[in-house]
């Protein structure tokens, strides 16, 4: 059958909103998946907009999914995920600015105010590392007993930009919790084994001991879970931390000498302990 289809525009009645939805859906899952076409080198931004604004997509919302789609990929969803958190939470918004003036101010919320060490700003993407040292520790656990900071207890962030064309950016930040859920999920793991060979161990001591057993799988259960609380409260995080960039407020900073200060007594006091 030919590739060629005869449109008959005589008799081109108008369709709805709803209508052109479903269409699109149906002749996507129709089509099946793309093929390259050497005839198809693509199409402009601004005919992408034309064609959706025809069919009533405004342009701002197509101008904010072209400029997501450039962002990249997302990271993966695992199956483990729902129970233990994602290993990388990513948060995606949209802020009034140029992509270098908002990365701007994303990097002094994540240097100043969380205590990220930035590694690099380049093109619309920015990485930021967890800081080493005593110092380092010193700042996050001051950080932490005021409620603020809690960004800079995670091995990475990324953050990446992209123009949307209406004087706003498309923004996601991406925070790499792999080691914190590592952890929450061995805990799991090595309390659900526990558990399992409590089980065993019950069914040879007595009905009494069987019915506590399951306790310890529960209890397994709920830790494991906590790991996927502590990735919501990651998300909220970065969501707080990006009102305030797009809000324009400066970071609290907590100044590296109060840290090096609280070394110092800490080590001084260690020395007068080591003389006694």
């Amino acid at each position: 059958m030919s590739d060629h289809v005869r449109l008959d525009h005589d008799r081109d009645p108008e369709i709805d909103h709803e209508t052109v939805a479903r269409i699109i859906r149906r002749a996507t899952e129709l089509a099946g998946p793309v093929q390259p076409d050497a005839a198809y080198a693509g199409i402009s931004r601004n005919a992408l907009v034309a064609a959706a604004n025809e069919v009533g997509i405004p342009a701002a919302a197509v101008l904010r999914s072209i400029a997501v789609e450039r962002l990249g990929p997302g990271p993966e969803v695992h199956v483990t995920d729902r129970l233990f958190g994602a290993a990388v939470v990513a948060v995606d918004d949209e802020i009034a600015g140029s992509p270098d003036d908002v990365l701007r101010r994303i990097d002094a919320w994540l240097v100043e105010g969380h205590h990220l060490r930035r590694d690099r700003i380049r093109n619309g993407r920015g990485e930021w590392s967890k800081r080493s040292g005593l110092v380092g520790v010193t700042v996050r656990r001051l950080r932490v007993a005021t409620g603020e900071g809690r960004l800079g207890e995670f091995r990475q962030v990324t953050a990446a930009a992209e123009d949307i064309g209406t004087g706003s950016t498309a923004v996601r930040v991406m925070v790499d919790r792999t080691s914190s859920r590592r952890a929450a999920t061995a805990s799991g793991a090595v309390a659900a084994v526990g558990g399992a060979g409590g089980i065993i161990a019950a069914a040879t001591l007595g009905p009494v001991a069987l019915v506590a057993a399951p306790l310890v799988v529960i209890g397994a259960v709920g830790m494991a879970r906590t790991g996927s609380s502590r990735a919501r409260r990651t998300a909220t995080e970065v969501e707080r931390m990006l009102e305030a960039v797009a809000d324009h407020q400066p970071p609290s900073r907590l100044r590296t000498e109060v840290a090096r200060r609280v070394v110092g007594r800490r080590e001084g006091r260690a020395a007068l302990e080591r003389r006694e």
